[in-house]
């Protein structure tokens, strides 16, 4: 190998290095397709804590690290270690820095005693794929990913083979034909990795099966040594052999010892002692046991031959695909919420045995269902399918062991065959599995858990289209994912009235032996309970003992409660909870508001978050446990649609104040959320995530255009000083850009100025009206005519419709007054006529400081039998050259709550009633309604407009509760909002 340059020298991780690392990963972006998130010192010390990685090597150039490679124990296979990442500075490509960060990883599988070590890359960094070719990886076929593995461990590990290595140099001495394609020697369904060393005196080829990961040929100058079966798919139950054929190239004898090997799946019998002169072959038989079919990218069960050749052990192993004589798969999809009993379910049949095959499949009794018939025959050549007929008697989840014989010329084949699927419907608790799956449901509602991963996938759908996934936990510090490997050992399902629940437990060894049980609370509103209960099987105490749980969930259409307020993410490109600072977060929920089923997630308070990439994690400590000792985690709650909107998941969540501001992961936005302004005001750019932004901020008003720069290497807040000529209103478009993106928004301000407000008390018409009167802006009451405002008008244009002076009969109103007021329910129009009102000017000062000016006009019922001693004041508010009425109601009863519904009324007309027009927007569109015909009621958006037919004028009102349920009664009478 190589020696290390001077320069740089190869370390391993510390935290001392932790900005070091991230100043490698920002100036690395374009390396990553122009990743544009920003990384932190505290963020590396967090995920690096965090990491599986067995080990973590550096590349230094004095005190810049110009080189990263993490490597860990392989999640999705057994007995291999993994790159799970590998970079190079941008500035020190070419210098054979990748180069020695990859044989130092090749160095230490050797040295830990793994046989392989493997990598992922994206499909399209094929300029990469030579670089590990040379360092004896494989690019694996795959479409769906690039994946390459390295047997160089197994093959310098091999007692027959490692003299060899004495005389070649595995790296300089490699004559492996580089070429930028998957890799692999194709033979009836195998495929063979071939490695090629050679120099001026020795010769060494070796080929390892692909599927079974293992040696099948060795061949140097003296000898060749080779097994190999006939087929890679082999029947279950079929007769077959090994062929193992020693060809000896030198003068001197071989003395060979050879012993076929047992494991779980192949047994393969019979051994030999025999001295080899030349040429010698022979084969051994091959016993394949009854299992499931592998999937198709880890070890497949495998032909094992071990050998004794001159003194020197070797083992050859070819992995087979080991199938049934027919691979049957069960379909069955009724429509949801189906209630016909009677059903279909459809066998899938395909023929491994490549002729023409007969087929009878023998349904049992079954207390879920009853079948047409109890016996179907088919035959088929390659493929076909059963239909089956049958009648449910109990919903459910079916499970049903059918037996499945095939008769193929003289072959005939028997087994039990696994008919599962779920029987859904409303309040049905239930649980099982299939060949893939174990199942929890209630109702529609259903935990899925993959049995080859232990990923669970929750949600009232079927495996596709979930929103949320738990991903199995892994245990520490520091931490390791055995439980991705592990099958479960056993199960249990249970229920009560409210809940359906499930246990699955397994047995651990890393970190610690324990006994885990996955633990699910389903109930048929959607709300699920999960934790995990452990159980110490050492005979030695457990100290200091975490829970990693990593959760994924598509953030998009998210809210997260962050800097104490709520943030929206609605950009579809933000889809990296690694962007994202866990530190911002200031509450325990996440919440969802998909347009299929709303999802939100909980947990203790005292439970730490963290973002990690496509995920989030929860962190939990539960120190010590003593053997034999039980401990539970704290629950985890999943809301699959139960609770719908945001504001009622925070009050779920035990967030008792729901008040937080709500903001999207990007907007400008007045300092404070204050949008009144005087004598200007600081617009503060928030961005949430934390990326790199180099861009132009434009602000349009409605008489100029303003051009910021904005460059920003994280997320903190870009502060602007605005300035407005505008008067009163000032709305603002605004656009966010960079190369790559643009963002845009809008705003409204309110520009107050120095206008004084006219506070007046006029006698007229036997009333004392108060009058407040603010630039254009002009509104009226008269406690003594009735507690509502009976004028608000601009620029003289009235827009209130009364009987001012005297309350009058209007269509079925007797008495009516019309006008702008609020009121309880159960209290009429005649209660009110038979208290006393007052008014009074007021100025109120709101949460951001703003000094409003006004009126409250207060009624104390006296007369009312149910609401004796309810005290009304309503209020309506104007700010100093705002064109604005702020109107709001308080209630007040000295012994007895207030649960009835209250109402506000605006009671409306422009100079005629046919001229008063509502304009009336949704998500379809918008339309336009007029007063003064026909009677018309319909419900109104928010915020809403009032005009004028030829909209020389226009009221809009807005009102805070977004979830009012408000409406408009329009007739030739009157026009009521």
């Amino acid at each position: 190998m190589n020696s290390i340059t001077e320069s740089i020298k190869i370390v391993q991780y510390h935290e001392d290095l932790a900005q070091p690392v991230a100043d490698m990963w920002n100036e690395s972006r374009e390396s990553w397709g122009g990743d544009a998130s920003v990384r932190t010192a505290e963020q590396v010390k967090q995920q690096e804590a965090n990491s599986e990685d067995l080990f973590l090597y550096l590349a230094l150039d004095g005190e810049k690290v110009v080189g990263y490679c993490g490597i860990s124990e392989y999640k999705e296979d057994t007995n291999a270690l993994y790159i799970r990442l590998i970079n190079v500075h941008p500035d020190y490509h070419g210098k054979k820095i990748g180069k020695q960060l990859v044989l130092k990883a090749v160095e230490k599988t050797v040295e830990l005693g793994f046989p392989r070590i493997d990598l992922y890359t994206w499909p399209g960094n094929v300029k990469a794929v030579p670089l590990y070719k040379k360092y004896g990886f494989f690019w694996e076929d795959r479409d769906e990913t690039t994946h390459l593995m390295n047997f160089i461990p197994l093959v310098m590990q091999n007692d027959f083979i490692k003299p060899y290595f004495k005389h070649l140099d595995w790296y300089q001495d490699n004559v492996r034909a580089i070429e930028v394609k998957p890799d692999g020697i194709k033979v009836n369904g195998f495929t063979y990795f071939e490695y090629v060393w050679e120099n001026d005196t020795h010769f060494l080829r070796v080929q390892i099966e692909k599927s079974g990961r293992g040696i099948r040929l060795i061949e140097t100058n003296d000898i060749l040594i080779e097994a190999s079966l006939k087929e890679h798919t082999q029947i279950e139950g079929r007769e077959s052999a090994i062929n193992f054929a020693v060809k000896n190239k030198s003068v001197e004898p071989v003395n060979a010892k050879i012993a076929g090997n047992k494991n779980d799946r192949i047994h393969v019998s019979g051994e030999q002692t025999v001295t080899i002169q030349h040429d010698y072959t022979f084969e051994l038989p091959v016993d394949i046991k009854e299992g499931e079919e592998p999937n198709e990218w880890v070890t497949h069960p495998r032909v094992e031959i071990s050998t004794n050749l001159n003194g020197l052990s070797s083992l050859f192993a070819i992995g087979i695909y080991p199938k049934k004589a027919i691979k049957v798969k069960t379909i069955y999809q009724p429509s949801r919420y189906n209630t016909n009993k009677e059903q279909y379910v459809y066998l899938e049949l395909e023929n491994h045995l490549k002729k023409h095959a007969e087929v009878m499949i023998e349904l049992p009794e079954n207390h879920d269902v009853q079948w047409e018939q109890a016996v179907h025959k088919t035959t088929i050549n390659e493929k076909g399918m059963v239909k089956i007929p049958f009648t449910i008697k109990k919903y459910g989840f079916l499970q049903s062991e059918c037996t499945i014989k095939v008769q193929c010329d003289a072959e005939q084949y028997e087994w039990k065959e696994t008919l599962a699927f779920s029987l859904s419907s409303f309040g049905i608790k239930a649980g099982g599995y299939d060949k893939e799956y174990l199942y929890l449901q209630n109702g529609y509602y259903k935990v899925l858990v993959r049995k080859r991963d232990n990923i669970i996938t929750i949600g009232n759908y079927e495996r596709t289209g979930q929103r949320t996934a738990i991903v199995p936990p892994k245990f520490g510090k520091p931490y390791i994912g055995e439980l991705s490997k592990k099958r479960v050992s056993h199960y249990e399902w249970n229920h009560n009235d409210a809940a359906a629940t499930m246990k699955l437990y397994y047995e651990v060894q890393k970190p610690y032996a324990m006994k885990l049980a996955l633990c699910f609370e389903l109930f048929s509103e959607g709300l699920l309970n999960y934790w995990l209960e452990l159980e110490n099987l050492g005979d030695s105490q457990v100290n200091d003992l975490f829970i990693y749980q990593p959760i994924q969930h598509h953030i998009l259409q998210t809210y997260i409660p962050m800097k104490n307020e709520v943030i929206y993410f609605s950009d579809p490109r933000m889809t990296n909870f690694g962007e994202l600072n866990s530190k911002d977060v200031t509450g325990n929920w996440i919440f969802s508001d998909d347009q299929k089923d709303p999802h939100g997630i909980t947990w203790d308070e005292s439970v730490k978050l963290g973002f990690e990439g496509w995920y989030f994690y929860l962190e939990e400590e539960l120190g010590r446990i003593h053997p034999s000792e039980k401990q539970q985690s704290k629950p985890i709650q999943f809301s699959l649609g139960a609770i719908k909107n945001v504001q009622e998941f925070q009050v779920f969540a035990n967030e008792l104040t729901t008040n937080h501001s709500l903001t999207k992961e990007l907007e400008l936005r007045p300092e404070s959320f204050n949008p009144v302004m005087k004598n200007g005001k600081t617009l503060v750019l928030k961005r949430i995530q934390n990326r790199y932004f180099h861009g132009k901020l434009t602000i349009q008003e409605p008489e100029r255009v303003q051009e910021i720069s904005v460059q920003q290497e994280d997320n903190q807040d870009f502060k602007i000083d605005f300035l407005s000529n505008s008067s009163g209103f000032v709305p603002i478009e605004y656009g966010l850009e960079s190369e790559s993106q643009k963002v845009q928004g809008s705003m409204l301000l309110l520009n107050e100025d120095q206008t004084e407000i006219n506070m007046t008390k006029v006698e007229e018409d036997h009333h004392i009206s108060f009058i407040i009167e603010n630039g254009d802006l002009t509104f009226k009451a008269a406690a003594s005519y009735f507690p509502a405002l009976y004028s608000l008008s601009y620029k003289g244009q009235e827009w209130l419709d009364t009987f001012y002076p005297e309350p009058k009969p209007k269509a079925w109103w007797n008495p009516w007054a019309g006008g702008m007021r609020s009121y309880l329910n159960g209290v009429s129009l005649f209660s009110y006529l038979k208290e006393d009102s007052e008014s009074r000017f007021v100025k109120k000062v709101d949460h951001a400081q703003n000094e409003w000016h006004g009126m409250v006009m207060e009624t104390t019922l006296k007369e009312h039998e149910k609401w004796k001693g309810l005290n009304i004041k309503q209020y309506f508010l104007t700010l100093p050259g705002v064109p604005i009425l702020a109107h709001f109601t308080e209630l007040v009863h000295p012994y007895q709550s207030i649960k009835e519904y209250s109402f506000t009324e605006i009671w409306s007309k422009k100079s005629t009633l046919e001229d008063t027009v509502f304009h009336l927007n949704t998500k379809s569109g918008s339309s336009q309604i007029r007063a003064g015909f026909d009677e018309q009621v319909f419900q109104i958006t928010n915020p809403f407009t009032l005009n004028d037919g030829e909209q020389t004028q226009c009221l809009q009102v807005f009102f805070n509760n977004h979830h009012l349920d408000s409406e408009c009664v329009f007739s030739d009478q009157f026009a009521l909002t």
